[in-house]
């Protein structure tokens, strides 16, 4: 009703001075003709109204600012060299994002569907606090937008997963994983809901860093840190064809669970073990 009235109002302001205001500004509804639209409502890049929901995400968890070493000398050549890294304090979410919280973008038509293959969480009754499952890249970019937030840096999410950098093999610490700390390969063989253990947590209460589902980060892929940022900030040059996953999944052995351990894939694959959660600047 008070869209409706707001919109009566513009276009009689419109009319009574001969101005031409095209689109209705409301959601799914072309904006304006000034690229705005109603409320807090946004316009997006194909000139429609879309909307946004900061506060629908309200498990933020605080990451202190720090200095910790980056990579693993023991790991996979992609993960060398071990270099320092200095970041600010920054906010990232507790838990994966889940299917409720997903179909509420949806719902606000600032994110589009889930795939809906074998093993996907979307639509299927009972998985409403499973980790949406099955998105590629740019709907996690679009989902963080929504919430008021952004895509971890490959540096903070590495950071947060060592319990704001300590020097550990898992998030939980140098305990080898076992299925009562981490969803894993083995384990239950498809996502668990988000938090089902608190066993596996890192020191600041972040759920999931290890296993469940492979977590988007920001970054493009490179094979080696040579040139990596120390700053904390997302390595997005030079171009490449792929971006990074990190956490491991149940789809994983154990080794990929480790804090260190990267992936890549085309920002366009969308599986049934990738998934994401976001952060947020302070």
């Amino acid at each position: 009703m008070v869209r409706l009235v707001c919109l009566l109002l513009l276009l009689l302001l419109a009319c009574s001075c001969d101005v031409f205001v095209t689109g209705v500004g409301d959601v799914g509804e072309p904006c304006f003709g000034d690229g705005t639209c109603l409320g807090s409502l946004t316009c997006n890049e194909s000139g429609v109204c879309v909307g946004s929901c900061p506060a629908c995400v309200t498990g933020w968890t605080t990451i202190p600012a720090g200095t910790f070493y980056m990579g693993s000398d023991s790991g996979g050549p992609d993960e060398k060299p071990v270099h320092p890294v200095t970041l600010p304090a920054f906010e990232i979410m507790e838990t994966e994002a889940t299917v409720e919280l997903y179909r509420l973008c949806v719902e606000d038509l600032a994110c589009t569907p889930p795939d809906t293959a074998s093993q996907c969480n979307w639509n299927i009754s009972g998985r409403e606090e499973h980790p949406v499952n099955c998105v590629d890249w740019e709907q996690a970019v679009d989902f963080c937008r929504w919430a008021g937030g952004r895509l971890p840096s490959e540096a903070e999410w590495e950071y947060a997963a060592r319990s704001a950098g300590q020097d550990i093999l898992y998030p939980w610490g140098n305990d080898l994983p076992t299925c009562d700390r981490a969803n894993y390969t083995g384990c239950k063989d498809e996502t668990w809901a988000v938090c089902n253990t608190a066993t596996g947590n890192t020191s600041q209460g972040l759920c999931d860093m290890g296993g469940n589902v492979w977590e988007w980060v920001r970054d493009r892929y490179h094979e080696d840190y040579t040139g990596a940022p120390q700053n904390g900030a997302a390595w997005e040059s030079p171009p490449g064809d792929y971006r990074v996953l990190r956490g491991g999944s149940w789809h994983v052995l154990a080794g990929g669970l480790r804090t260190s351990y990267r992936n890549q894939a085309y920002p366009d694959a969308a599986f049934s073990y990738y998934g994401f959660r976001c952060a947020r600047s302070l």
